[in-house]
């Protein structure tokens, strides 16, 4: 046994393990590059309903966020189903969510239905909390492990396997995976991306081996799996990009900036650019 964990053998294994691990980040850099310079397929028609995950911030990522929404004219016939995240002990933008809910998105629905003679219901919407990555004023000693259980419960939001979202019940028209994922820059978000990016890239894995189709715990593992990432810089960002969207460039399928000093940003070379989209708030 002393033979064996001498030194020149665990040298060895270091270097094997150092190898390994060196070929997996290329492989995953590789994967990563694919993604962005390949078109995102459209996997269903244009009328289908549509599961819409949207990540809010605190103060003023909530306001730009709701008032993002108001100007696009979110329509709730399509959008079924909105999950609005909101970090442990925001309770502003909570608040706003249920304010939206229940006055924009209500009296948009209503006036719709009247104008065609019928009545059409808003679908539903669920507000899960999950907790902060990091607190104000937190060590960054202890940062790391509340940003793992941040991200924990962030993957268990978009497998809908969240405590918040148990009390929503199955609807045939949308999956419990989000379709599309926005958000507008707080620290949450983070998190919530690069979830999303893990369930794919564990999605791709099932599929790469044959069992995407054929696994009974779970019917999403198919050839038109969601998650589709989107971030929208802060109206505030006029010439540099915020922390989150430093971190997250490489990651999201569509980065927007509202600034013409912004457009064209990439992580670097191969990867996708930041689209100019002008001014998305009122």
């Amino acid at each position: 046994m002393s033979s064996i964990l001498n030194w020149p053998n665990l040298l060895w294994a270091l270097v094997l393990a150092g190898a390994v691990c060196i070929f997996a980040a290329f492989l995953l850099l590789h994967a990563l590059i694919q993604s962005h310079i390949t078109k995102v397929p459209k996997w269903r028609s244009r009328y289908s309903s549509v599961h819409l995950l949207v990540v809010l911030g605190s103060g003023g990522h909530t306001a730009e966020m709701f008032s993002m929404l108001r100007r696009v004219k979110l329509d709730p016939t399509r959008y079924t189903h909105r999950t609005y995240v909101v970090s442990s002990g925001d309770n502003f933008s909570a608040k706003k969510a249920v304010e939206f809910e229940r006055t924009y998105l209500t009296q948009k629905d209503e006036s719709s239905a009247t104008a065609k003679g019928q009545l059409s219901p808003t679908g539903s919407f669920s507000i899960v909390t999950v907790p902060r990555a990091r607190r104000v004023h937190q060590s960054y000693l202890t940062a790391p492990f509340s940003t793992l259980g941040s991200f924990w419960s962030c993957l268990l939001v978009l497998r809908g396997l969240h405590p918040d979202q148990k009390h929503i019940p199955p609807q045939p028209s949308h999956s419990r995976y989000p379709d599309i994922i926005l958000t507008n820059g707080p620290a949450t978000a983070v998190c919530v991306i690069l979830a999303a990016r893990l369930l794919r890239l564990w999605h791709a894995l099932h599929v790469a081996v044959g069992l995407g189709s054929h696994s009974g715990s779970d019917t999403t593992l198919s050839s038109d799996f969601k998650l589709r990432t989107i971030f929208v810089e802060s109206w505030a960002r006029v010439t540099t990009l915020s922390l989150s969207g430093k971190l997250l460039l490489p990651f999201a399928d569509r980065f927007l900036v509202q600034w013409p000093e912004l457009a064209g940003r990439k992580a670097w070379r191969g990867m996708r650019q930041a689209e100019y989209v002008g001014t998305l708030v009122d």
